[in-house]
């Protein structure tokens, strides 16, 4: 048979594979910075640009609307908003002249349930033995000066209540209420429980307070005899 003879490189990749004679890997002659540079070209070359897109400058109307929001903010709080002081709500009094003088209510219930009312009770009836009754008493009903003078200037030593004897003191409260405020508080028990009799006014009370000045407490015959004189 006859044989046929192949070129020696021919199909060989190991042959193909080969450098050319006389070139080495570690020739110093040939420098391995260009091969780096090359490479590095190649990647970069292939890697896409930074995305453009949320980096955009902001439009010129966003910003407008934004500052004239925050003006019409600013505006609404500084009108609507009040004060920050210590006061949480501070409520506008209309001015009053200097000469003008505003005087509180004065109710006689209240002053009866502050003062008279622990020995009175509630109901006016007072307490066994102890305190008269309001209710119905003659005392209370008869004059309105004999009550005022009461509650000026106290009560003590025995006296007698539809029937029965008390024998209790009863402090004075000139040096505690005004006139107004005393004759609240006897107008307040003369109309009462059932009691109807006429209501006395603050300037009697204020007579009463200054012919009586400087006195102690009341005994029921020095009432006695002044109602007696007075019919």
């Amino acid at each position: 048979m006859t044989m046929m003879n192949k070129p020696d490189n021919q199909n060989d990749p190991k042959k193909e594979n080969l450098e050319p004679e006389g070139k080495f890997r570690d020739d110093p002659t040939e420098s391995d910075e260009s091969d780096v540079y090359t490479i590095h070209d190649r990647i970069v070359s292939r890697e896409k640009g930074e995305p453009d897109e949320g980096f955009e400058p902001t439009p010129w109307w966003v910003w407008t609307i934004s500052v004239l929001v925050l003006f019409a903010m600013g505006f609404y709080l500084g009108k609507y908003s009040g004060t920050f002081g210590t006061i949480a709500h501070e409520v506008e009094m209309p001015p009053r002249p200097a000469e003008e003088r505003v005087e509180r209510e004065v109710r006689g219930d209240q002053l009866y349930a502050g003062m008279c009312q622990p020995c009175h009770g509630s109901d006016g009836m007072g307490t066994p033995g102890r305190y008269p009754p309001l209710v119905g008493s003659r005392w209370v009903t008869d004059d309105a000066e004999t009550p005022a003078r009461i509650v000026l200037f106290g009560l003590e030593g025995p006296i007698q209540v539809l029937g029965q004897t008390y024998n209790e003191q009863m402090d004075h409260f000139a040096h505690r209420l005004n006139d107004r405020e005393v004759a609240a508080v006897v107008n307040f028990i003369r109309t009462s429980w059932g009691n109807d009799a006429p209501e006395i006014e603050p300037e009697r009370v204020a007579e009463l307070r200054e012919e009586h000045e400087g006195r102690g407490r009341w005994r029921a015959s020095e009432l006695q005899a002044l109602r007696n004189n007075q019919q």
